[in-house]
């Protein structure tokens, strides 16, 4: 049986998103100070146990997949969000006479940059060959 490449494009999307975003919560690479706690991890537990669900029905009926993709997608909001609120900014040794005013404007930048770029760069590495 082949896999529906959307549903599946969307399942991958998500949950590199998710992956990306909890290292960089977690200071790695060191943008940000580590604002990943074992609290937040208990609060997220639940809903991580409902993303790997996803994953084993996904395998199961493949079009549910777009489902995983868009859990795994909600937690990472929920995530970058606790560190807009933890965090001021990049850790300071980002910060230079050139990028000072991009960091103070949109401070969770290089978050998105990071984690959103390297999820659909990861995505056209996969699908380019």
């Amino acid at each position: 049986m082949r896999i529906p490449a959307i549903p599946f494009l969307v399942g991958i999307f998500g949950f590199s998103y998710l992956i990306l975003a909890m290292q960089v919560s977690s200071s790695f690479p060191p943008f940000y100070e580590n604002v990943y706690t074992d609290e937040d991890m208990k609060l997220d537990l639940p809903f991580m146990f409902g993303v790997f669900a996803r994953l084993g029905i996904s395998v199961v009926v493949p079009y549910l997949s777009v489902l995983f993709g868009l859990l795994s997608a909600l937690i990472a909001i929920r995530v970058r969000r606790r560190v807009q609120e933890r965090t001021s900014g990049p850790l300071p040794w980002l910060l230079s006479p050139l990028t000072l005013g991009v960091f103070n404007r949109w401070p969770m930048l290089l978050f998105d940059t990071w984690t959103i770029g390297l999820a659909a760069l990861m995505l056209v590495v996969m699908f380019a060959g």
